[in-house]
């Protein structure tokens, strides 16, 4: 990792480097080598990769700095962290003018991340260390990449609340001082534990997998990649998904079905009935009038039928069934891994809507599904969600 001798920017190149000096390269299929060279190739045109105080990167770091990024990324549709646009290494820690402090590294939310090369070099060179500032940058890069209008990697922007449900409490253990398999710096905030735990999740996985296996399965699904021996495999959701599903404690059955009369459609549906039945009262059935809102009320009740919902939970999964007389229809079982969270939102105390978010596998998308629930035993179900690592969001 230390050889950093100038090179053209050439695929053979890349492979020649990578292979001598990044592990990760080494434990991908001959496919995904190719891939990943391509990937750092285009990262690096994209990227403006600068020195200060005197360092000059070369192509060979450059290539380094790029291996870094495409790595944590390689599992993602969209990957380029295309809202920082420059990084500018320092030959060691460098000051931070706001804080007076050293630092080794910086995601600064206008568009550009700091490194020291020194720093950098150190975490590829111990990788038992559960240190690599690469890594811890480029994660908070992954992290703010949407946060300014700038798109995000689809599946990473929809999913991250499932993977907070499953940091939260392991981050919180660690700010109080329990013991963890996590440094402590990891209990700084949680966006500092994103950082701490993507860099274990590549150097130690098995130990997350073995102390907090729900972070595990949730930090491969989001990643989309998974180190089993010593091979790195990509494309993994569909498989940890069902792995996930395998550790929950599940939901004890019931039918969630929404109050008609709360149901903003079916109140609409009502209000076509009032003048109907005045209009019919006046003009008779056959009138103009009354059939011109006879054929809305029919229109505004099959919007109302065709939209209303109800979520069956039995065990470790769970169904959408759609319509109420007319559209009956069943959307199909999904694991209960497949639930991301559940938006509860008060009205004034007068009823409250549920919004649940899940995805779908069989067409790669997220879901939403509005409930304003009947009289259930609302504390004991999103308790049995709390405990499956469901987040439960209140407004």
């Amino acid at each position: 990792m230390h050889n950093t001798t100038d090179i053209p920017l050439s695929t053979a190149s890349l492979d020649q480097l990578l292979t001598a000096s990044f592990t990760y390269y080494n434990t991908l299929c001959e496919t995904d080598k190719t891939l990943f060279t391509k990937r750092c190739l285009r990262f690096i045109e994209g990227k403006e990769i600068l020195g200060a105080e005197g360092f000059v990167p070369n192509n060979a770091v450059k290539i380094l700095i790029a291996a870094s990024a495409v790595q944590l990324t390689f599992g993602l549709s969209l990957w380029d962290l295309s809202y920082f646009d420059a990084i500018i290494l320092y030959p060691g820690d460098f000051d931070h003018v706001p804080s007076g402090r050293k630092f080794r590294g910086e995601t600064n939310l206008n568009g550009y991340l700091k490194l020291s090369w020194k720093s950098f070099l150190h975490g590829y060179k111990h990788s038992e260390d559960n240190i690599n500032l690469g890594l811890h940058e480029f994660a908070h890069a992954l992290r703010f990449n949407g946060f300014r209008g700038e798109e995000q990697d689809y599946f990473v922007h929809y999913y991250f609340e499932a993977w907070l449900a499953s940091a939260y409490e392991v981050h919180y253990a660690l700010k109080a001082g329990r013991p963890s398999v996590f440094r402590k710096y990891g209990g700084t905030n949680i966006n500092e534990f994103i950082s701490v735990c993507i860099e274990h999740y590549f150097e130690s996985p098995q130990e997350i997998k073995l102390h907090y296996p729900h972070l595990y399965f949730s930090t491969g699904i989001l990643l989309n990649q998974i180190l089993i021996g010593e091979r790195t495999y990509k494309d993994v959701r569909s498989r940890l998904f069902k792995e996930k599903n395998t550790i929950l404690s599940g939901i004890s059955e019931r039918y969630l079905k929404s109050r008609i009369i709360s149901d903003a459609r079916f109140t609409s549906f009502l209000i076509t009935l009032m003048p109907l039945v005045f209009t019919i009262a006046g003009s008779g059935v056959l009138s103009g009038p009354s059939l011109s809102l006879m054929v809305l009320s029919f229109f505004t009740y099959l919007r109302f039928d065709f939209y209303y919902s109800r979520l069956h939970f039995f065990g470790k999964h769970f169904s959408v069934e759609k319509g109420c007389l007319i559209f009956k229809r069943h959307r199909g079982n999904l694991l209960l891994s497949h639930l991301i969270c559940v938006q509860v939102d008060s009205r004034s105390g007068e009823y409250e809507e549920w919004i649940f978010r899940f995805y779908k596998e069989s067409d790669g998308h997220f879901h939403e599904e509005l409930i304003v629930p009947k009289q259930i035993d609302k504390s004991a179900f999103l308790t049995e969600l709390s405990k499956n690592k469901i987040a439960v969001l209140r407004k």
